[in-house]
């Protein structure tokens, strides 16, 4: 019974849901009807469309749907190569994994070995029935094309297992770095993420290899100390950079593996390094709380000065080590010398002769508005245009003999002044007597220098250190419009160094505003002491006009009190002199 009463209501939806697909009125949709009601008479399902339907579209053949092919069309052809082009054959998962994610791995070997890969899937290029896998297409110099079918080998070896490499052969595309066991998950990371980093920063191409006589090894077998080869292949500059990052995290993870006290337990010496141009290293070693200073957040110290100085700057325990050409490792180290200097308080830089430096003067109202609350504004200019921004300090007190001097020449020149303006002239202008004799004018006398920073009280000047000229010039510009977005009224009064907005104001506003409000909201503790503060206002109103204050004194304002005593004055307490508005009469 329950099927034959709910049998209806299924039908009823099977056939509100067959005939909606149609318009309702049209001939299809009558037909359906009708041969719905015939099914439920009969008690069958309904059946399906008849193959007679006037409306049914006929079937049709897949050629009949194309449109008929040009016979002029030419045949498609297979990929061109290149002749010059060095072809390496591999499987499909050794095409994945060549390309990489997103092809990552791909564009990293052809920028380390400036070659260009082109990886061809067989099935796909148009290539003859029958051929499965894929090739490498490298094209480049000769050289490049080596380098690029070495870093593939070595990239698809790490598919299988270690790769062991002769850690004795000597490339001038390599270096090498040992690394204790148990630093090389500390230097790769979670997921190799901290060595891809590297790599990415530097232009490098890097993974661990083991020495031929390092396998089948343990890391704790007769207490031998066991290391992994980190190759490194690239340029010498990108090689360094990347070798002094690696010496960094395994000296912190293992202080004492590559320095001695401030000084290196093994030299560096990479292919490269002995070449007749001026590329070396150098350290500067840091003292006491130095290092932190110039290091900064996540390292943004250090970041700003390499790249203002152009140079490679890494933090390998406490020492800086200083990689490039001569001309870059003097301007580091000078940036680092004037950066710890701060610490201490303004100082004046002498940039004569300097071809990296530009300068800028600022109003001394707008340094504020330029330097930001705590330095903030150049280090978005400095950030923004890779250079180094300060503001120079006062110059130095010149030497006793040479200020004597100054200063002799000054009162000479002061004395001669005076004489010329006791002179007397005739006086030539209309109405004037006869013989009639007119003061000379005195002439400008020379002023002497104020002490401002780097400037005169009226203007600071903000120096601009960077490598590029192009850099300093965008600073400069950036510095100069934030000069007259505040001339022009566009920002407040900042917040620089020592020129802060004072809190204490606003901390005191927030303050009564509280104060107020738990005043109004409680009010009974309030006006438990409302009386003796009336009282005590009227104490202290009288006390100001006995001793000459008031708010309508000060002003200008209220009646003349010339005529009275002053009460300070008999006490011997009156320290206003001629401006007192009262009378002072001895006792």
């Amino acid at each position: 019974r329950v099927r034959l009463r709910r049998a209806p209501d299924k039908v009823q939806h099977r056939r509100n849901t067959r005939s909606s697909a149609v318009p309702r009125g049209s001939p299809r949709a009558n037909r359906r009807l009708k041969r719905d009601a015939m099914s439920d008479a009969n008690g069958s399902p309904p059946r399906a469309m008849e193959e007679d339907d006037d409306d049914r579209r006929p079937q049709r053949s897949p050629r009949e749907g194309r449109s008929p092919e040009r016979k002029d069309a030419p045949a498609r052809k297979e990929r061109e190569r290149d002749p010059a082009a060095d072809i390496i054959k591999i499987t499909d998962d050794d095409a994945a994994f060549v390309l990489g994610k997103g092809g990552a791995t791909k564009r990293k070997i052809a920028r380390v070995s400036g070659a260009k890969l082109e990886i061809v899937d067989l099935k796909s290029a148009g290539a003859s029935s029958g051929m499965e896998g894929a090739e490498i297409e490298i094209t480049g110099t000769p050289a490049a094309r080596q380098r690029a079918k070495d870093y593939i080998g070595y990239v698809l070896s790490q598919r299988t297992g270690p790769v062991y490499i002769d850690h004795t052969m000597r490339r001038d595309d390599l270096s090498i770095v040992m690394v204790p066991m148990d630093c090389v998950g500390y230097v790769m990371g979670r997921g190799g993420q901290v060595l891809r980093d590297m790599e990415n920063e530097w232009g490098t191409l890097m993974f661990f290899a083991k020495k031929k006589e390092d396998e089948g090894k343990d890391a704790g077998s007769d207490g031998a100390k066991v290391q992994e080869i980190l190759a490194i292949f690239g340029t010498r500059r990108s090689r360094r950079g990347a070798e002094l990052k690696v010496m960094s995290a395994v000296e912190h993870k293992m202080p004492g593996h590559f320095l001695d006290g401030e000084s290196l337990r093994v030299p560096l010496d990479q292919p490269g390094d002995g070449e007749d141009d001026d590329f070396d290293y150098d350290v500067f070693p840091f003292r006491g709380d130095e290092f932190s200073y110039a290091l900064g957040g996540r390292g943004s110290t250090r970041k700003k000065i390499a790249s203002a100085a152009n140079c490679i700057l890494e933090y390998v325990g406490q020492v800086a080590f200083l990689a490039g050409n001569e001309r870059q490792r003097a301007q580091c180290r000078d940036y680092l010398d004037w950066l710890l200097k701060q610490k201490e308080g303004e100082f004046h830089v002498d940039v004569t002769g300097r071809d990296d430096v530009a300068t800028v003067k600022v109003p001394t109202k707008s340094v504020g508005y330029v330097t930001g609350h705590k330095g903030e504004g150049l280090r978005s200019v400095e950030a923004s245009t890779r250079t180094f921004c300060f503001t120079n300090g006062r110059p130095p007190a010149v030497a006793d003999d040479g200020a004597d001097g100054a200063d002799d020449g000054a009162d000479d020149a002061m004395n001669d002044a005076e004489k010329d303006g006791d002179e007397e002239e005739e006086d030539n202008r209309p109405g004037a007597e006869n013989g009639a004799k007119k003061r000379a004018r005195s002439p400008d006398l020379p002023k002497k220098p104020r002490g401002g920073r780097g400037g005169s009280d009226d203007h600071e000047v903000v120096l601009i250190f960077g490598d590029d000229k192009d850099d300093r010039e965008k600073a400069r510009r950036m510095i100069t419009d934030k000069v007259r977005d505040h001339a022009r009224g566009g920002g407040g009064g900042g917040g620089g160094r020592k020129r802060g907005r004072d809190d204490s104001r606003d901390r005191g506003r927030r303050g009564d505003s509280r104060d107020r409000g738990r005043g109004d909201d409680r009010g009974g503790q309030r006006r438990r002491f409302d009386s003796r503060d009336r009282g005590g206002g009227r104490r202290d109103r009288d006390r100001s006009r006995d001793r000459g204050g008031g708010d309508r004194d000060r002003g200008g304002g209220g009646r003349d009190r010339s005529h009275e005593v002053c009460r300070d004055y008999s006490k011997g307490r009156c320290n206003r002199g001629s401006d007192c508005r009262f009378r002072h009469v001895d006792n």
